[in-house]
Parts: structure tokens; C-alpha cells; sequence
């Protein structure tokens, strides 16, 4: 889910309950915390490692979860960057046991959330990597950005009303639930309709689209189905590998590109992977992974979406002299 709602949900859920201010910021704090994990992918990007140091990664977890929002709970009650972030929004934090209480909970909030769309949360690292997810909602959930902008603006023109009015969140948690029996009901439909040919079915950013990923023996194939049509829009298919030249020195020059983190990490990201491999004139090759079903979400998707799923649809190396580098 995005940014906002991560952030609404306990804020709502906490001014219901009527916390205190000091609990009520944590909670906030902490549903937010894992999404700041900008810091950690520009540490990958300079010192590139097989740790889930990217989004949705290290800091989506039960255990590294809480340090991390320790460490930023931390930092947010110093008085110099409170003094700074207070030119922005006032907010109060006080350092003690039931306050991180309230910023746990704040942190399995989001992992719930996180949970219910598509690439889920590896919860269990670093005892398993493995990603956990109902592939209810999509990553990127439209409807629900937009509802949580009108709130945040309904919230901000009536902040001086002292006495919280407890139907905003009651309102909310019932679009939400509104959206996930939609969702659940067309993640059946679709399930229902590829049963039996070895797909496994994803929400796509349109409330009543699914992406569904075949895999055939020696291709993809990408299918966008229409739950309220109950039919298929449209249908992609990508080889597994396709090589412009000699196959098997194509796949000396794939071994070394496997052993770069990048590309680790992308397999670990990614619904599926896919292989363009080319050589080149001086000897070298250059070799491109891509997710099938991100390529045809970009294909069918506006361009408002096209950068947000840019990041995760493909990786390129190129591998010369038995050596691999990722090309930017």
C-alpha cells in the first residue's frame, strides 16, 4: 500500500481509541517506519549485497522490523530533528516501554497491510527469505491512494476541531472492506477460470483486473482477465531465454551474471524470470533479465504507473572476460 495509507490507518485507529498524543505518535511512527527504508536501498546501490536491503525487504519483517523503527523512533524524539520536523508537523514523542508498545504494533499494522497485496513481505527473515502475501490488493492500490488523499484533506480542514470524528474511520475500514470482497471475489473468479493450466493469478492496479502468469515449458505467458467480463483482455507470451547467438556460450556468460547480489535480488523480487542474452562484436555479452508479468503491465498500464513499476520490471548485465557488471 502507499505511503498515506499506511499512515491514516493508525492514526485513525489510535484517535478512535482516544490515545494520548506521545502513544498515538508512535503508533503512527511505526506504521510508517518500514517504509523508509530509502536509506537502506542507497546503501545497496553503492555496496551492492544479497541482503534484502531494498524496499520491502529487510525492514517488511517481524524481527528487523522493530530495530528498524526502534532506530527511527529513536532519531524522530531528538530535539534537533524534532525542532526541524517541527516546522512541518507538530507531533510529540516520549522514549519508554509502553510507547514501543505502540510502535510495534504500529509496525505489524503495516506488515498486515503489506500482507494482503501482491510481492508481500518476507516476515521470517533472516530465518527464510520467502515473501508472504494473499495477493488480495495490488502494490500500488489506486482506490485506496485516492481515498486516503480525500481523508488526509478532510482531516486537514477540520484540524481544529478538538473532538475527532470517530465516522472517518469507520467510513474507511468499510471502503476497505468493500475493496477486499471485490477483490476476493475476482481473485476466485479468475483462479476459477485458469484452473488447471499452471497459472498462478496476481491483482492488477484495476479493481476488476487480474494478471495471470502461465508457465509453460519453455515460455511465459501472461494473461490480463477481466473479472466483471469474466474473460481475457489481453495475452503476452515471452520465451524463458532467448539468445541471439550461441546458446551455450550464452550460458557460461548467464552463470557469472548469476553470481552478481543485483541479480539475486531481482530473482528474489520478481513473479517470474525471463532472459534476453546477446553478444556483442568485442567479445562480451550483454544480458537482460525481465519479469514477464511487469513487461506486460507496462505495456497495458498508464503512464502514471510506468515509472512504479520500472524499478522491478528488468536488470541488465554485461559479462566480459568471464567478468560481470550490472549496466545502469
Amino acid at each position: 500500500m502507499d505511503f498515506f495509507t499506511h499512515a491514516l490507518l493508525p492514526y485513525l485507529l489510535g484517535s478512535y481509541l482516544g490515545l494520548d498524543k506521545r502513544l498515538l505518535a508512535a503508533l503512527v511512527l511505526g506504521g510508517i517506519a518500514p517504509d523508509l527504508d530509502v536509506s537502506l536501498s542507497l546503501i545497496n546501490n553503492v555496496y551492492p549485497t544479497t541482503l534484502l536491503l531494498v524496499h520491502r525487504g529487510i525492514t517488511h519483517t517481524l524481527f528487523f522490523g522493530f530495530f528498524f523503527a526502534l532506530l527511527i523512533f529513536y532519531l524522530a524524539s531528538r530535539e534537533q530533528i524534532k525542532g526541524f520536523l517541527g516546522r512541518f508537523i507538530k507531533y510529540d514523542l516520549e522514549f519508554s516501554a509502553k510507547s514501543l508498545v505502540f510502535l510495534y504494533a504500529g509496525v505489524l499494522m503495516h506488515l498486515l497491510v503489506d500482507y494482503t497485496t501482491t510481492r508481500g513481505a518476507p516476515l521470517f527473515y533472516p530465518w527464510q527469505a520467502a515473501r508472504y502475501s494473499a495477493d488480495i490488493f495490488s502494490q500500488i492500490e489506486p482506490a485506496a491512494l485516492i481515498a486516503s488523499l480525500l481523508v488526509l484533506a478532510e482531516l486537514i480542514r477540520e484540524r481544529h476541531r478538538i473532538e475527532f470524528n470517530k465516522n472517518i474511520l469507520i467510513i474507511f475500514v468499510l471502503f476497505f472492506l468493500i475493496m477486499g470482497g471485490i477483490r476476493i471475489e475476482g481473485k476466485a473468479s479468475a483462479e476459477s477460470f485458469f484452473d488447471g493450466q499452471n497459472a498462478m493469478v496476481y491483482p492488477d492496479s484495476n479493481p476488476f483486473s487480474w494478471v495471470a502468469l502461465e508457465n509453460d515449458s519453455q515460455q511465459f505467458l501472461v494473461y490480463k482477465y477481466d473479472s466483471l467480463t469474466r474473460k481475457v483482455t489481453n495475452s503476452s507470451a515471452f520465451a524463458k531465454i532467448t539468445v541471439a547467438s550461441s546458446l551455450t556460450q550464452a550460458k557460461v556468460a548467464i552463470d557469472e551474471a548469476e553470481k552478481l547480489p543485483q541479480v539475486r535480488l531481482f530473482r528474489w523480487r520478481a513473479y517470474a524470470v525471463a532472459i534476453n542474452a546477446t553478444s556483442q562484436q568485442n567479445g562480451s555479452w550483454v544480458i537482460e533479465y525481465y519479469d514477464p508479468v511487469v513487461r506486460a503491465q507496462m505495456t497495458n498500464s498508464g503512464p502514471v504507473f510506468r515509472p512504479a513499476l520500472k524499478g522491478y520490471g528488468s536488470v541488465w548485465v554485461r559479462v566480459k572476460d568471464g567478468v560481470g557488471r550490472i549496466e545502469e
